[in-house]
């Protein structure tokens, strides 16, 4: 039997799953001087992580304006709508420590772990979210009238504190299997080890298929029943149709193009890295481009859910409006009440 290219010899007698795992670690320390080139990804990641906290910030902000207005509205979309905006600005929130830390700037380790928990703990809220608001629109357009009562705010504000528990203790399940509560002040979490240790290898499954898989499979099933009930749907005009169309092919794009890349890398790490320092050589850039790629769902969620909708597009333009009147104001305010210096001529 053969990990990481050590050959094990057995006398009939077949490894369980933690003693593979203590071998693989085993492998793990032997290969602690597995180096890496960074100079590629020095150059990127930086880039990608700029240009997603430029978009993503006051993006996100103009989303939470609008969702608070869509709240005020009655519509339970903006409670899902504000959480979702509120989780992407904490994740956008994160990129700065992250884009600094490529130019070898080290904070403290209570900091850095900080930040981590932070950054996974926003990052997999984003798709629970956009599940919250796929399923409401599936309700609304295949079943109006039956779960009206599932479509309110009240409900919307039970389901939205119901995704921030579960992952706030999903993520805590999984700190805790990596002693993170009893070493916060000491020792990094989620630190970069080359090849990665076999303790990451549940907490990366889990990830792939609780944090990737399940959302992308809500998100299908949502969409598919909905393009039914759209297409065969008379009252619909085809304007209209197109337009759902296209917003729900561009949310399903954007979340595959954003977290489909990280969570298949991960999966791959998770199946032949461990104890494979060549391997983790090879796949380390695609694996921090992936990650760093994240941001683009951020960046993106509010173009999808703001600049596509009319409603919102709409208060949008008002706030803008209200701007330049509140602008053109003061800057009458401020001619009349400045002293004319220049005498009149009689």
């Amino acid at each position: 039997m053969r990990y990481g290219g050590v050959q094990w010899q057995w006398k009939g007698i077949k490894p369980s799953a933690s003693m593979q795992l203590k071998m693989l670690d085993n492998v793990t320390q032997n290969n602690s001087n597995c180096t890496i080139d960074s100079s590629v990804e020095d150059i990127i990641i930086p880039i990608m992580y700029l240009a997603s906290l430029i978009v993503g910030l006051p993006g996100n902000c103009l989303s939470i304006y609008v969702a608070c207005l869509q709240v005020n509205r009655e519509n339970e979309i903006g409670v899902y709508l504000l959480n979702l905006s509120f989780a992407d600005v904490l994740y956008t929130l994160t990129i700065p420590y992250w884009f600094i830390e490529y130019f070898d700037v080290q904070a403290n380790v209570e900091l850095y772990n900080l930040i981590n928990v932070v950054t996974y703990t926003t990052m997999y809220l984003s798709p629970a979210f956009l599940c919250c608001i796929s399923m409401d629109r599936y309700l609304a357009t295949v079943y109006p009238l039956r779960y009206f009562s599932l479509r309110t705010v009240k409900a919307a504000i039970i389901v939205s504190v119901i995704c921030w528990v579960l992952q706030l203790m999903c993520h805590a399940l999984l700190l805790y299997q990596q002693n993170f509560f009893s070493m916060f002040h000491f020792s990094a979490v989620y630190e970069d080890t080359y090849p990665m240790k076999s303790s990451l290898v549940v907490e990366y499954l889990t990830r792939f298929a609780i944090g990737f898989c399940l959302p992308l499979t809500l998100l299908l099933f949502c969409s598919q029943r909905m393009l039914n009930a759209i297409n065969d749907s008379t009252a619909t005009v085809d304007t209209e149709k197109r337009k759902i169309v296209s917003l729900l092919l561009r949310l399903l794009l954007v979340y595959i193009i954003s977290f489909g890349p990280y969570h298949v890398i991960m999966l791959i790490r998770s199946l032949i890295e461990p104890g494979n320092c060549y391997f983790a050589q090879k796949i380390n850039i695609f694996y921090k481009v992936s990650f760093a790629l994240t941001g683009l769902n951020s960046a993106a969620d509010p173009i999808i859910y703001c600049l596509l909708c009319d409603s919102a597009r709409q208060d949008i333009r008002n706030l803008f409006t209200a701007m330049k009147m509140i602008e053109l104001k003061s800057h009458t305010a401020q001619k009349l009440s400045m002293p004319n210096i220049f005498p009149k001529l009689s």
